[in-house]
Formats: structure tokens, C-alpha cells, sequence
């Protein structure tokens, strides 16, 4: 790839990493339709230079995490919430692992227009209902929720099914508050982007171009505004992100059957 291939694919990852469209699902796709060779470390590389997006945006909060383990190892007195989240999160993440793991056997599978463009609307239509049957009560972010959401999370790496979208829209649909959703499901990125890395890096030799890496640069800058615009977003205009997706997967499946 050339300079303004990574450029481009680094902002298209940054843009929809955290929009609830499917980054991989885009990526697929412009690779495919522009001839673009895939590179597997380069694109875990992308979703890396989005983790740091998610550390930039939300480093307060993750630090007021960091401290709230702590209270919850000293077994302290004060609030144990922030802590309790994180370990949370790991549960989530270590539910998420052997589901994404068996996914990925079969991954080349999903790896066709035909396949995006069916998942893509799959997202789509999670999105709209989540809102239409979000329940008129708000509840917390629960132990049970948590393992489910893993699972959800797992299930997300296939290609058009958006991590994002579809982790966002199940906590809503069990009735936790938009923002605080979008909050879970970003914090809920950094281990599954760390695990990605670790086991990539263990399994093959890993290294990026000077192009490669001006790709990550533009990922991470164009993930941090996608990341304060979605969470402008979250509390009532997202759902217009539900049309999109199926619009373009059935887009997808008209033009593979001309």
C-alpha cells in the first residue's frame, strides 16, 4: 500500500471504530472494492492506534477506575463502584476471548460482500430495536449483564457486525442509560483491542512501515473525534446510524446480484 492507501484506511478505521457501523465491515470493503491486499497486523495496528483515541478521551475516567481496583483490593472503607466496574469489565473481556477465538477459526467465512452486507443489516436492525423496545426504566450495569455483554462482544468480530453498535445497543435494550453504554462499551474496548495485539504478536513476527505507521496517526486523531461526537450522539440522535447500516447492506446485496 502507498502513503494515501494507509492514510485513508487509518481514517476510516479512526471514524468507524467507535461509530456504530462496523469498522471491519468498512475496511473489508474498501479493501475489496479497491484492490487492496489485506494486512492483518496492519489492521489489529489500527485498532491499537484507536485504543490510545479511547485512553486520550477517557483518561480521567480510567484513572478514577485504576484507584477504585485499589479500593476494592484493600478491602477499604469508601465507594467500591469504580472498582467493581473494572472487574466487570474483566469478566465481560474473559467471556469475550474463547468466543472470539472459536469465531475467528472461521473468520475467511465471513470474508464476502455478500456476508458484510448481510451483517451490516443485522447491525442496523439491532440498533433500531434496542431503542424500540428499550425499557422506560433505567437499571444498572449488573454481574449478569456484564457476562452477557462479553458474549455479545465475542460474537462482534465478524466482519459488519459492529462492536460498538451491537454492545451499545444491548445495554441499552436491558435498560442502561445511552451515555452510560457508550461509556461501557468504549471502556470494554481497551482489553479486547489488548488481546487482539498480544495474541498477534505471539502467533507471527509484527512489525509496521514508516506509511503504516502514518496510518496509525491518522486512526488515532480521526477515532478521538469520533469518540466525543458519538458520545454527543448517544442520548438520542444515534439511531439514525440503524438506516445507514441497512441501506448499505442491502446497497450491497442489490449491486452483487446485478
Amino acid at each position: 500500500m502507498d502513503f494515501f492507501e494507509n492514510i485513508v484506511l487509518g481514517i476510516l478505521q479512526g471514524i468507524t471504530e467507535f461509530l456504530p457501523v462496523s469498522s471491519s465491515g468498512h475496511l473489508f470493503l474498501v479493501e475489496k472494492f479497491f484492490g487492496m491486499v489485506p494486512n492483518l497486523h496492519f489492521d489489529i495496528s489500527l485498532h491499537v492506534a484507536s485504543l490510545i483515541a479511547v485512553i486520550f478521551v477517557f483518561w480521567d475516567r480510567i484513572w478514577a477506575l485504576i484507584k477504585g481496583v485499589g479500593k476494592t483490593l484493600s478491602l477499604g472503607k469508601g465507594n467500591q463502584e469504580q472498582g467493581i466496574l473494572v472487574w466487570k469489565l474483566f469478566a465481560a473481556s474473559l467471556v469475550t476471548a474463547p468466543v472470539a477465538l472459536g469465531i475467528e477459526k472461521y473468520f475467511e467465512t465471513f470474508r464476502s460482500v455478500e456476508s458484510v452486507a448481510i451483517t451490516l443489516m443485522i447491525t442496523g436492525a439491532l440498533i433500531f430495536l434496542s431503542e424500540r423496545f428499550r425499557p422506560s426504566k433505567e437499571k444498572p450495569f449488573t454481574w449478569q449483564i456484564a457476562l452477557i455483554l462479553g458474549l455479545v462482544q465475542g460474537i462482534a468480530v465478524i466482519p459488519g457486525i459492529s462492536r460498538a453498535g451491537t454492545t451499545i445497543a444491548f445495554l441499552i435494550f436491558m435498560g442502561v442509560e445511552r451515555k452510560r453504554a457508550a461509556e461501557i462499551s468504549f471502556l470494554l474496548a481497551i482489553p479486547a483491542i489488548l488481546g487482539a495485539l498480544v495474541f498477534s504478536i505471539e502467533t507471527s513476527d509484527f512489525t509496521l512501515s514508516f506509511p503504516q505507521l502514518l496510518g496509525c496517526m491518522a486512526a488515532t486523531i480521526s477515532a478521538i473525534f469520533a469518540i466525543q461526537w458519538m458520545m454527543k450522539l448517544i442520548r438520542q440522535n444515534w439511531i439514525w446510524f440503524s438506516p445507514y447500516c441497512i441501506a448499505l447492506g442491502a446497497g450491497l446485496l442489490v449491486w452483487i446480484s446485478l
